[in-house]
């Protein structure tokens, strides 16, 4: 676990992208683990999110995440910002910032851009959709994660673990292959590759250039997930559904991956790969009956 400078004071994790999903998966799990949380994301109240796909209602919010974190004894703050508005980066960080007071030990980079356009070959992208998931994949949280840094560079060493703060990526598949089919068959777009692709060289640099003063990057693929916004898809990413786990599984992976020194500084991590090894095959196989069990995946 990440330690703070004041050994009184839990530490505290900042999750972008929080409003469902991964991030909220994550935050859930890192409260139980305790942290205090700031969470960010453009869904203040359940129900008013539209899923982009079927433009039906999307279960899921950040006073929602922040509520079953607060009952697991976690102070959260919320901050609303949208990864698209790339001037309102840099001050929505700060914003994190002044409800920490000061201090955030954590970084967990999962919010993306979710919109139309990522089942369309590239001949036929609307050039407005480049700019939207460029911005939103790649500049903003680059620009996000360079305000967390100069702010994580003047935190103090923590001597257990050599660590000033962590920065978590959550990454895909598609910043490192080619699907077998087309976008719009089951594959992704060249849009969202290329994006991936950038944002998947995040951590490695960043541990090149700053792991000797005490920051430590990780990139995490989630692999499949099962996330609000797949189910309520339905038959498109019926697949998806059927194959992945409840993101309360990557919550899962976070956690045990902040408490593993051997996991070197700008490696690449398959999270269910990874818990499954970590656990064992049998307590990997009881977390996903239970996750099943409790409705977070078919």
């Amino acid at each position: 676990m990440v330690q703070t400078k004041n050994s009184n004071r839990r530490p505290i994790a900042l999750i972008t992208g929080a409003s469902r999903g991964i991030g909220r998966g994550i935050a859930l799990s890192l409260a139980q683990s305790g942290y205090d949380l700031i969470i960010t994301g453009r869904t203040i109240a359940e129900g008013s999110a539209v899923n982009p796909a079927t433009g039906r209602p999307l279960v899921g919010s950040l006073e929602e995440t922040a509520q079953q974190a607060r009952s697991n004894g976690s102070s959260v703050g919320i901050v609303v910002a949208d990864v698209l508005d790339l001037n309102d980066v840099i001050p929505s960080f700060h914003r994190c910032l002044e409800i920490s007071q000061g201090r955030i030990d954590l970084l967990v980079n999962n919010a993306i851009y979710v919109g139309p356009g990522n089942d369309v070959r590239f001949a036929d992208t609307d050039p407005d959709d480049i700019v939207r998931r460029s911005n939103g994949n790649l500049i903003a949280p680059l620009l996000f994660t360079q305000g967390f840094l100069q702010h994580a560079l003047a935190n103090p060493v923590n001597p257990t673990t050599s660590l000033r703060a962590t920065i978590l990526n959550i990454t895909s598949d598609a910043g490192k292959r080619t699907p077998e089919r087309m976008a719009g068959n089951g594959g992704w777009s060249l849009m969202y590759a290329a994006t991936k692709a950038g944002f998947h060289r995040i951590a490695d640099m960043l541990a090149h250039e700053y792991g000797h003063e005490g920051i430590r990057c990780l990139n995490i693929n989630p692999g499949l997930v099962a996330t609000e916004r797949v189910l309520e898809t339905g038959t498109n990413l019926e697949w998806i559904a059927r194959s992945g786990v409840a993101p309360e599984i990557i919550g899962r992976a976070v956690v045990q991956l902040l408490n593993d020194s051997l996991v070197g500084n700008g490696a690449y991590v398959h999270a269910q790969e990874y818990l499954r090894e970590a656990l064992g095959e049998l307590e990997f196989e009881r977390l996903l009956s239970t996750s099943r069990m409790n409705g977070q995946s078919l």
